[in-house]
């Protein structure tokens, strides 16, 4: 990890707070994104508690998974001060217990666990394409059964937290295993990673049954972050990409995970959602040029 550059989501607090302060550790510069910026300086204290012979840093942006002009302003911040990135680390993600909507007026589990990691890699891919060995990885879920609702995907009729929530980890292990494919000429790798039932703030907002589940039942942090830090650090020869990782090693899961013609049906209707915040193509998204009139 020495000397590599590495951009993550969802790194001030549970297992995200202990893989970023090891990748930091073993030598990475590590800019993490930031929406609470109190939670950040406390990642930074953390850091330096925790590691005071760290051989990496942390550097913080501010940006707000639920807002895509948000993402813009973080992406091209990063942009603007770094020629290429070797990681990306989508690891923020929510379970909402009620139908909560974004800024952008989109149902938040399908922005910020979805939608936002896509725009991210694409936003980004031109300086990962820069790097000699880069890679994306996307914290997804065991939760993930069932198909995509193209007819309710937001689930604004009938809104169900866990339908919402396994639909997008589904959503993000396809487009994971499609995007290999699509990147591997470029040669950036794709990894989804399961980190099994952690004790983190995803169940937050639920009533005090589902927190004291989530408390008893999940593993520690540390123990949660081990197939994270393995992505991160393992070089990709070992490594296959587009596949789903749960306790270090590519696991078998649903069927409909590896269905590709549904994952390019999502990509297409992910694009319709992004498309006014996209403004030139890459590999994931083809953005044609409108005839003038």
């Amino acid at each position: 990890m020495k000397d590599r550059i590495v951009f993550m989501t969802g790194a001030t607090s549970g297992l995200g707070k202990v893989a970023a302060c090891h990748i930091a550790n073993k030598g990475a510069k590590l800019i993490v994104l930031v929406r609470n910026t109190q939670k950040g300086k406390q990642l930074l204290v953390d850091y330096k508690k925790l590691y005071p012979e760290g051989k990496g840093a942390i550097e913080l942006v501010e940006g707000n998974l639920n807002s895509f002009e948000s993402i813009i302003r973080a992406c091209q911040c990063i942009k603007d001060k770094y020629a290429h990135l070797d990681m990306i680390i989508n690891n923020a993600g929510i379970m909402n217990f009620s139908l909560t909507e974004t800024v952008d007026g989109i149902e938040e589990t399908l922005q910020v666990n979805l939608l936002a990691p896509i725009l991210i890699s694409h936003l980004l891919f031109d300086l990962l394409v820069k790097s000699k060995a880069s890679k994306i990885i996307n914290t997804a879920s065991g939760l993930h059964q069932g198909i995509i609702n193209f007819d309710n995907l937001e689930f604004k009729k009938g809104f169900s937290s866990f339908k919402s929530y396994r639909q997008s980890k589904l959503g993000l292990i396809l487009l994971g295993r499609l995007l290999a494919k699509e990147l591997e000429s470029d040669k950036i790798k794709v990894y989804s990673q399961h980190p099994g039932m952690v004790r983190t703030e995803l169940g937050r907002s639920a009533g005090w049954l589902s927190k004291a589940i989530f408390w008893l039942m999940g593993k520690s942090p540390e123990k949660g972050a081990q197939t994270l830090i393995y992505l991160a650090e393992t070089v990709d020869a070992s490594l296959v990409s587009g596949e789903y990782y749960a306790n270090k090693k590519v696991t078998k899961i649903t069927p409909e995970s590896y269905d590709l013609n549904v994952a390019q049906q999502l990509l297409d209707v992910v694009q319709q959602y992004l498309e006014p915040y996209i403004k030139q193509s890459s590999p994931i998204f083809d953005i044609k040029e409108k005839p003038t009139i």
